[in-house]
């Protein structure tokens, strides 16, 4: 198997767990927030099929909509490995202090926004970091870091929501890093894989990869139904572009000014309005743009969450 280097900083039981606060039975909710200053960001998307935007932090998840920001009021875990899906999402971490949840989650899905989960991969047993699922599909892409007695190292997939999993050759990866894996809303067999030296995209799962372009130092990726979105950076610039499926060409989507020095690390494309885009950089500074770039509003400002 060979060995990469990434760029940024499942015995299957299914159980529901409870949608009350370990530290108290309290009804989960997503509530005015009480901590605005975010120390560490692990996903961005759009969950449940709406349209505010969810922010996966070290502390809990966050959301962001009509009524400005707002912060789930429990099951404040640290959430590692974060993908937005049509029904939910699925998640991998660590449990918050004073959860009775064991550490790590291995794979774990939500349907109600957070409130509670279902164990479905690896429970107890791994951290998952990069994590891929198709918005529409639920198929499940992980990158395993570290191999176990369960799951050797390397990519896998599920199609059948974490029962059974096989391993991706990724045969055609020549580059020594990678940013992410992005999973094709609907075709379970199509991902892309961002990299410091271009986009590779699979339509087998990940057995075989090609070049898609040949882009230098890709931090990260994002699919839609017809192409999706990718993010680069060199010594003075920082790049959002969007591509499609069916031809090379690639257009450039404009950033704010302040940004030009500060790599984006995550992307989420609403899958209701293909003009809204939220990306957070590596100083955790969050923007939200719903005309394609035209005009974008500043969301946080290093991690502190606008009021």
């Amino acid at each position: 198997m060979k060995k990469f280097t990434m760029i940024f900083s499942l015995s299957i039981v299914v159980l529901v767990l409870t949608a009350c606060s370990s530290s108290g039975n309290i009804e989960f909710q997503y509530e005015k927030v009480t901590n605005n200053q975010i120390d560490h960001i692990h996903g961005a998307g759009y969950i449940n099929g709406e349209d505010d935007v969810v922010i996966a932090t070290h502390t809990g998840l966050y959301s962001y909509g009509e009524e400005g920001w707002k912060e789930a009021n429990a099951q404040k875990h640290d959430y590692m490995g974060f993908q937005a899906v049509s029904d939910g999402f699925y998640a991998s971490g660590h449990p918050g202090q004073g959860s009775d949840l064991e550490n790590p989650f291995g794979l774990i899905k939500s349907t109600d926004k957070g409130a509670s989960f279902e164990k479905l991969a690896f429970y107890g047993e791994i951290d998952f970091h990069y994590l891929a699922a198709g918005y529409n599909s639920n198929s499940i892409y992980v990158f395993n870091e570290m191999p176990t007695e369960k799951l050797q190292s390397g990519l896998h997939y599920s199609t059948d929501e974490g029962k059974t999993w096989s391993s991706s050759a990724l045969n055609g990866f020549e580059s020594s890093y990678l940013s992410n894996f992005a999973a094709h809303p609907s075709k379970d067999e199509r991902l892309v894989v961002g990299s410091n030296d271009g986009l590779y995209i699979s339509e087998d799962f990940g057995q075989n990869v090609e070049k898609l372009n040949s882009t230098s130092m890709i931090s990260y990726v994002t699919l839609t139904e017809s192409g999706g979105y990718y993010t680069n950076f060199d010594d003075s610039n920082v790049y959002l572009k969007s591509f499609t499926f069916e031809s090379a060409k690639e257009n450039e989507i404009s950033l704010p000014v302040e940004i030009m020095k500060d790599p984006i690390i995550f992307i989420a494309s609403n899958p209701n309005n293909s003009e809204e885009i939220t990306i957070v950089t590596n100083n955790l500074n969050i923007y939200l743009t719903k005309d394609n770039g035209l005009n974008w509003q500043k969301l946080a400002s290093n991690g502190e969450l606008t009021k």
